[in-house]
């Protein structure tokens, strides 16, 4: 059964920008009333507006609120969810998109990236779930007559299933989420909460210096040429409204999603030819400067 959005609470992280700007116009399209938050609140602000606005020309009422904040502080979670709830009374899906990334090699990188990474990546989330759950699981009980489930959408990464060279912090964030969010989807069955999961692969970034923590890697990704976020927010729709429990977003994640079951030593020997080959290229380089 498809899920019906029309006039469904939602809270969206990380709206200013990227995938959860895009998914935020989606489900503006559909009706939903919305509660956003982002740490930018000039570009927070600008979602907003334009989330009310497409909201209206599709005929709905256009209700958004947004909330600025930083999703790795405790005071400014609680704050979030509890704004979500005085202006709409409760809470009836939560989509965590809110993500940051750290392009480079162990060897080179920092704990404190490391921790910014799992913080902003991992904890964050997972601590935006415990707050929202006790509504959730009351619109659950609300909606049990007319057939309604509510969800998590945790956006992750098809790094969560196979580790990316030059992408640890990333890939042990993104892993953690993915096991944490199948262990909590088994536990939420008997509150009548969906726990969905979306694995996107490399997407273009509305502003890459920002997004990545450091840009240092040493194999070549193609972030330029990657899939623009419009394609991952369409997929995350497409997961929440069809009760999708996993889904990998972009032919790449589906490629490394299936190949690492199917041919799991010939995606191993891909990621090292990848690394060789950048460091060979490196070499040569060397040599003619």
């Amino acid at each position: 059964m498809r899920r019906d959005l029309k006039g469904r609470i939602v809270l969206v992280t990380g709206a200013s920008r990227g995938i959860g700007r895009r998914v935020a116009t989606l489900l503006a399209r559909r009706g939903c009333r919305l509660a956003l938050t982002a740490r930018s609140a000039d570009e927070l602000a600008q979602t907003a507006q334009q989330c009310q606005q497409l909201a209206i020309s599709y005929g709905f009422g256009g209700e958004v609120l947004f909330v600025t904040g930083d999703l790795t502080l405790a005071t400014d979670r609680e704050r979030i969810v509890a704004e979500a709830i005085l202006r709409y009374g409760g809470l009836d899906v939560l989509i965590n998109a809110a993500g940051v990334c750290s392009f480079g090699e162990f060897s080179t990188s920092t704990p404190e990236i490391l921790r910014r990474v799992m913080e902003v990546n991992f904890f964050a989330a997972v601590e935006m779930v415990r707050l929202a759950h006790p509504y959730l699981a009351y619109s659950a009980c609300q909606g049990a007559q007319v057939g309604w489930r509510p969800a998590v959408v945790n956006v992750a990464s098809i790094c969560g299933r196979w580790g990316i060279p030059s992408m640890s912090e990333h890939c042990a964030s993104k892993h953690a989420l993915v096991g944490w969010s199948e262990a909590i989807r088994a536990e939420f069955v008997r509150y009548g909460i969906d726990v969905l999961l979306v694995l996107p692969g490399l997407v273009r970034s509305d502003d890459l210096q920002r997004h990545l923590l450091r840009n240092e890697g040493k194999i070549y990704l193609d972030f330029a040429g990657a899939p623009p976020p419009e394609q991952v927010a369409r997929d995350v729709l497409r997961a929440l409204r069809t009760r999708r429990r996993e889904l990998a977003s972009g032919w790449v994640s589906w490629g490394v999603w299936w190949s690492r079951r199917l041919f799991p030593r010939a995606v191993r020997f891909f990621m090292q030819r990848k690394v060789w080959r950048f460091a060979r290229r490196e070499r040569l380089l060397s040599r003619t400067s």
